[in-house]
């Protein structure tokens, strides 16, 4: 799901080197909140409903956000872990200071792990949304990349 605020999303070339990412690319936002939203089915992803309920699992998230150096941005991140009847089970929200205009291409990674996972969960709602703090025209605000949920298993 995408939300188009402003002039929308574009892809363009990382202004800072993200260690470990496949693509130095990222999602550019524009001048009023965009945002992006995946739901991910685990068991379609290959998980089965014994190991999601075994309590033998971590769910950890990652993003990488920044702004261009010439204009800030802000960013948020919401995460939650949802059951088979789309009621959600555990959540994470990020909302870290917006950086600053003339910020030298200022680069974050924000991650979380969701331990002592309740049973029932099947999904993961996974939402970053961003915006510049000039309000200009074009694609100027927040920029991110190398997104990821990651499954951990804790083996006996």
């Amino acid at each position: 799901m995408v939300e188009n605020g402003g002039d929308g999303w574009v892809v363009e070339e990382n202004k800072t080197m993200v260690p470990d990412a496949p693509a130095q690319t990222c999602f550019v936002t524009s001048f009023s909140w965009c945002g992006k939203k995946q739901i991910l089915d685990l068991e379609e992803e290959g998980l089965w409903p014994e190991l999601l309920d075994s309590g033998k699992i971590d769910i950890r998230v990652s993003d990488w956000w920044g702004a261009r150096h010439d204009c800030g941005c802000q960013y948020l991140l919401v995460v939650q872990l949802i059951d088979a009847n789309q009621a959600a089970l555990d959540n994470f929200t990020a909302a870290p200071e917006p950086i600053q205009q003339w910020n030298n291409n200022a680069c974050f990674q924000v991650t979380h792990v969701f331990s002592n996972i309740k049973k029932g969960v099947r999904f993961v709602s996974f939402e970053h949304r961003g915006q510049d703090t000039q309000f200009w025209a074009g694609h100027y605000g927040a920029r991110v990349t190398n997104s990821s949920v990651t499954v951990l298993v804790h083996l006996p």
